[in-house]
């Protein structure tokens, strides 16, 4: 990892420290937020990642609180809880996800999982890390064997032995960069960036297939844009999944 990969980790590691202290606390998990399609926690959360990115002069696109410019040409792509409707019903599988783009080119990324406390990290051309121990796809290649994660309400056309639903994309997507899950694909191309960013550099640093189900370029800096995110631990598997 270059020395610029760690001091972009060091900045995305006091981020998230910053939204765990803020929700430690936390006790009003169901209260709605400003949006319909937002809780309270999603606000908190936000403004405690943007107290340290603010502080450190990066621009920054956030889920919650739109695009914001920076000193410099390097962006950091905010999903403050990515998960949050697992989160409001107190289903313990969300976590906060980050992505340092220069231009629309990943550098480095990391998730957390705000509840078990793994750490999911990649610096571009630096590999892929869980807890700081290098990980690995599973390598499957055949839908017969192979476990999912999808975004969306899976039909019977899928050709894979299980599918999982679980409610984060970037803990699916990290799932898959360490083998845990086969694949992962968003059935309604209805992801925004934030969603998938940290979690598609993870994957594509890891050894794992990545791409959009239309053959589109996954980053960008646009709030409105939604897009189909799918990560296969090999293109043979990949390739199965998009044509289905």
């Amino acid at each position: 990892m270059t020395a610029a990969g760690d001091d972009w980790l060091g900045l995305l590691r006091r981020t998230a420290d910053s939204v765990e202290a803020a929700l430690a606390g936390f006790d009003r998990w169901q209260d709605g937020g400003d949006r319909p399609d937002q809780y309270a926690l999603d606000q908190v959360a936000d403004a405690a990642a943007l107290i340290v990115l603010d502080a450190a002069g990066v621009g920054v696109l956030s889920e919650e609180s739109g695009l914001r410019c920076g000193a410099g040409g390097e962006t950091v792509i905010v999903d403050p809880v990515d998960g949050s409707t697992n989160a409001s019903r107190r289903i313990p599988h969300y976590c906060i996800s980050l992505c340092v783009v220069d231009g629309e080119t990943p550098v480095a990324a990391l998730v957390r999982h705000l509840v078990s406390g793994e750490e999911f990290t990649a610096n571009a051309g630096g590999g892929a890390n869980l807890d700081g121990r290098p990980i690995s796809p599973s390598g499957c290649e055949h839908g017969a064997r192979a476990v999912i994660g999808v975004s969306g309400r899976p039909g019977p056309e899928l050709p894979v032995w299980q599918v999982r639903v679980l409610g984060s994309a970037a803990l699916d997507l990290c799932a898959v960069a360490c083998g845990r899950l086969d694949a992962y694909l968003d059935l309604n191309s209805n992801h925004g960036v934030w969603d998938y960013a940290a979690g598609v550099l993870i994957c594509a640093e890891a050894g794992a297939w990545t791409g959009e189900a239309e053959g589109r370029e996954l980053f960008h800096l646009e709030h409105s844009r939604r897009l189909g995110p799918v990560a296969a631990s090999t293109p043979r598997l990949a390739a199965r999944l998009v044509g289905a």
